[in-house]
């Protein structure tokens, strides 16, 4: 989808089992212009059997921990059926394996509850536009863990300059764009350049190869 295009509001479904979480997020995330909630439910059955009834949608935001299929498991199905559908994870799980097992199922991005609004919605955005966000906290534990699984490499000379390094570092722990903006004193766009410039010379598509790119090679 093309966020840029002012016109354009993205379709959002919401699975959230508590209820009362379900429909504040609901309600924060469709005070924004930009957000149309298409449906919220409690679980992922009854998700699955909206879109399958020919409802569309442009992202998917889902706990992990539902009633009946779980949400890694509904990230299985989301994937096999809706190759192009992007799934954001919200969650209160911060261990090592379930964010293994989430992005390994297909999620686009591991987001905690314990995010802010307005960065919930940059997130969102983000993932809508084909990007992976990941909470800070969680891209930490994520490291550590490719960290320990992987051999050690002698690092490869990709021409990135000193700033591109800067800001692979800032990727690699999990800022997102407006964060890195606001550290290196440049707009969002010279930020996004920054990021696309790191993504062609490194030869990669998304924020998880990078970092696991700059971790095995030792970029960082």
């Amino acid at each position: 989808m093309k966020l840029a295009d002012p016109n354009h509001v993205l379709k959002l479904v919401i699975v959230e089992d508590e209820r009362d979480v379900r429909e504040g997020l609901r309600y924060l995330l469709g005070l924004d212009a930009r957000v149309r909630i298409s449906g919220a439910f409690a679980k992922a059955e009854e998700m699955l059997e909206y879109l399958g009834r020919g409802n569309s949608c442009d992202l998917v935001l889902m706990d992990i921990h539902l009633p009946g299929i779980t949400g890694i498991e509904a990230c299985r199905k989301l994937r096999a059926a809706y190759p192009a559908l992007p799934v954001l994870i919200l969650t209160v799980f911060e261990d090592e394996d379930t964010i293994l097992d989430a992005i390994k199922a297909g999620a686009n991005g591991y987001i905690l509850k314990t995010t802010r609004p307005e960065s919930l919605l940059e997130q969102i955005f983000s993932a809508a536009e084909g990007g992976s966000p990941i909470s800070p906290s969680v891209g930490s534990r994520l490291l550590e863990e490719i960290r320990r699984s992987q051999p050690q490499v002698s690092a490869v000379d990709y021409g990135l300059t000193s700033r591109e390094l800067e800001v692979l570092q800032d990727i690699v722990n999990g800022l997102t764009y407006r964060e890195l903006a606001e550290r290196h004193h440049i707009a969002g766009s010279t930020a996004k350049k920054h990021i696309l410039h790191i993504y062609q010379k490194l030869n990669v598509n998304s924020r998880a190869e990078v970092v696991r790119k700059a971790l095995e090679e030792r970029l960082v």
